[in-house]
């Protein structure tokens, strides 16, 4: 498995974000991560990462701790990741120095693809920024990636590019977990979905399934938390 909990839980202060999660994901799964504001999305892709730890609970991720594989993790966190006056090079010449599994000539055509100004991040609008910092993480070639929002809040224009571009740089090898809002638009992504509310796993349903129902994941969600 590429992703183990077992029980876990996470508190800030008296908040329970999440509550007593199991959850197996296996090599080259994409999963979409679904659920309301303060489902406890980001905290679990957070703590896939490495980012921080579970209250209680175990976490596995490509066979230990998170910290000690993050070299081999690509996180997307929301809001981004990109300072105010990165430019793209800039955003080429820091990822070839932090990330061994960066591939420049992929993130250049990516930045093409995506119609990425040759700007300051912080000049661009959010479609923009999102795009860029879309390919810098897909540019890597990690064994776990790890998308939160990765279409929030940004025009229809640019979601499709980055859906588009989220398809030319899938790698069947790899495992994907998606968080997003955006559930009608990027369902035909997901072979699995997990829904969280409240910080527990309300449904984990193969995609094809739920087609095979007769309904798709978008109504599934609404059905969910209606």
């Amino acid at each position: 498995m590429v992703v183990r909990l077992c029980g876990v839980t996470k508190k800030y202060g008296r908040v329970e974000a999440l509550r007593g999660v199991d959850l197996e994901i296996p090599c080259g799964q994409v999963v979409g991560l679904l659920g309301p504001n303060g489902a406890g999305k980001s905290t679990l892709l957070r703590i896939l990462a490495g980012m921080c730890f579970p209250s209680t609970g175990t976490v596995e991720v490509l066979g230990g701790p998170p910290r000690r594989h993050r070299a081999r993790i690509a996180f997307l966190p929301e809001p981004g990741c990109l300072l105010p006056w990165m430019t793209p090079p800039q955003v080429e010449r820091l990822a070839r120095g932090l990330f061994p599994d960066f591939q420049v000539q992929r993130f250049r055509e990516l930045l093409e693809f995506l119609e990425v100004p040759a700007r300051p991040a912080g000049t661009l609008s959010r479609g923009e920024r999102q795009r860029l910092e879309l390919a810098l993480i897909t540019s890597r070639n990690a064994d776990l990636y790890l998308l939160d929002e990765p279409l929030g809040g940004v025009d229809l224009v640019s979601r499709r590019r980055i859906l588009q571009g989220l398809i030319r740089t899938w790698r069947s090898e790899a495992t994907t977990i998606i968080s997003t809002h955006e559930v009608h638009e990027a369902e035909g992504l997901f072979e699995r979905v997990v829904f969280l509310n409240q910080g527990r796993v309300v449904l984990d349903e193969m995609a094809e399934n739920l087609r095979a129902q007769g309904r798709s994941v978008a109504e599934t969600f609404m059905e969910v938390f209606s």
